[in-house]
């Protein structure tokens, strides 16, 4: 028993304790609310001594007997600053600064705890005085301006229900709960207004956004078909040269001396070997394991390379396809692994030469025969972008860049020639890239389908195309 009485004891010393120590700590903050309110009244800011005032009323609004010391700084602070406001009223011809007094009634109707006679009678004052001033100005917009004339009935009303609410809340008749609760409604109103606005302003913005990437997008596309269908139709009229040279005898001569010449300096150079030669050059440099680690990085420059010359020339992955057409008809044809994959890699890159042609003239609607005889030359350019390649390997891509052109018959381009003297990699690619083009969609004719465009090369097997590698191509597409 006399345990519990010293627990209770404690418990209760503890509460006291605590109570003490929260009521000095308010005591404390109260104290420094006032001292910061003289502070700023002394030097006649009032509008931030009223803020610092109407912290100290929130501390103590629920307390039934009000500090004395709260009141008489509360109702020195309002009473000084409406004086303030009727003061400014005499220099400004009896008008109100509108802000600043609904500002003040605001203040009021929540804290009217400061709320003196002294206070209400300036206040009422300057109500009747604003009132019958803006009656006065709605008088002469009665037959004018009819938006000048609301404008000054809605702030009458305005005024005239403040001037009710303030006298229902100090009288007592409407709590400031309840003023508070409006207050808050308004102002979640206008946040909701101004979050519908933002809103609203966001959706405009991403629409014209929208709107404009589309746009874009279009006249990129349109530019894109058009330049595209140029260079198709360029690539059509050049594989039939023939004929301006039959023409032109002059051109035809000019063009002779420079096959002849060029075909000295590098075609024969890249026939000194034989296919088979060739391919057990490539297995020998890939025997080693550190050779072996450099395919990775081949192809991947490969891949870089091969869409910067299909994103030049306008075609849609034309290297990716006709590569990955080229690895199925090597690896059905069962050749080494390794020179499958050279083959792949030199496939995707055996248009390089393109990126050395103007693209004005790969563009152009019409062609002079200069600038088709420019174009058809783009298959000697391709080797200044092979640094890449590793020596023992390159002329297996300078020869599918050199001869891809070349049909079995002799009257391909560049160097005329024929059947097998035309190196494997370059019938091959002839082969995969005619396939890709019959059945891809084209300005100057409708696309085919696959049986379509292996009948199509089928009837000039042995004149355009290797036979064998037609029937090779036929059993993986």
């Amino acid at each position: 028993m006399k345990n519990k009485s010293l627990l209770i004891a404690a418990f209760f010393t503890a509460a006291m304790v605590c109570f003490g120590t929260a009521f000095a700590q308010e005591s404390n903050e109260n104290e420094k609310i006032l001292e910061r309110t003289k502070e700023f009244y002394n030097n006649g800011n009032y509008a931030k001594a009223m803020d610092s005032i109407n912290q100290a009323i929130d501390l103590k609004e629920n307390q039934k007997a009000f500090p004395e010391n709260v009141r008489l700084m509360a109702e020195a602070v309002y009473y000084d600053s409406i004086d303030s406001l009727a003061k400014g009223a005499q220099s400004n011809g009896g008008r109100v600064n509108a802000k600043a007094f609904d500002n003040y009634i605001l203040q009021l109707e929540l804290h009217p705890q400061a709320a003196s006679q002294r206070i209400f009678t300036l206040v009422e004052t300057l109500f009747e005085n604003e009132l019958s001033a803006l009656q006065v100005e709605r008088q002469k917009h009665t037959n004018g301006n009819k938006a000048a004339w609301d404008k000054v009935n809605n702030r009458i009303e305005h005024l005239e229900k403040k001037q009710n609410e303030l006298f229902d809340v100090v009288s007592g008749r409407v709590p400031v709960a309840q003023i508070k609760l409006e207050i808050a409604k308004i102002e979640m109103a206008k946040k909701d207004r101004a979050l519908q606005i933002a809103v609203l302003c966001v959706g405009v913005l991403l629409i014209i956004v929208v709107v404009i990437l589309i746009v874009i997008v279009y006249k990129n596309y349109k530019r894109r078909k058009q330049a595209q269908a140029h260079f198709e139709t360029s690539m059509e009229v050049i594989s039939s040269m023939g004929k301006d040279f039959q023409e032109n005898p002059d051109l035809a001569a000019a063009a002779a001396a420079e096959q002849s010449k060029r075909t000295s300096l590098a075609t024969k150079a890249l026939l000194g070997k034989a296919d088979g030669e060739l391919s057990k050059q490539i297995m020998e440099y890939f025997s080693t394991v550190e050779h072996r680690k450099q395919l990775a990085d081949l192809q991947n420059k490969c891949f870089a390379l091969g869409d910067k010359i299909d994103k030049y020339t306008f075609r849609q992955r034309t290297s990716r396809k006709v590569s990955e057409l080229v690895l199925k008809v090597c690896n059905e044809a069962k050749l080494n692994h390794d020179v499958a994959l050279v083959c792949y890699c030199a496939s995707m890159v055996y248009d390089a030469g393109f990126l050395s042609v103007p693209k004005s003239i790969l563009t152009a609607s019409e062609l002079t025969m200069t600038e088709r005889q420019k174009i058809r030359e783009h298959v000697h350019s391709a080797a200044e972008y092979f640094d890449f390649v590793p020596e023992q390997i390159r002329p297996v891509f300078l020869q599918a860049a050199e001869f891809h052109h070349e049909n079995m018959d002799g009257k391909g381009y560049l160097a005329g020639l024929t059947g097998a003297n035309i190196p494997l990699i370059a019938r091959v690619i002839r082969v995969c890239e005619s396939y890709i083009s019959l059945t891809s969609k084209r300005a100057y004719r409708e696309i085919m389908d696959s049986d379509a465009a292996v009948k199509e090369m089928k009837s000039k097997a042995g004149v355009f195309y290797d036979p064998k590698i037609i029937d090779l191509l036929e059993k993986v597409i």
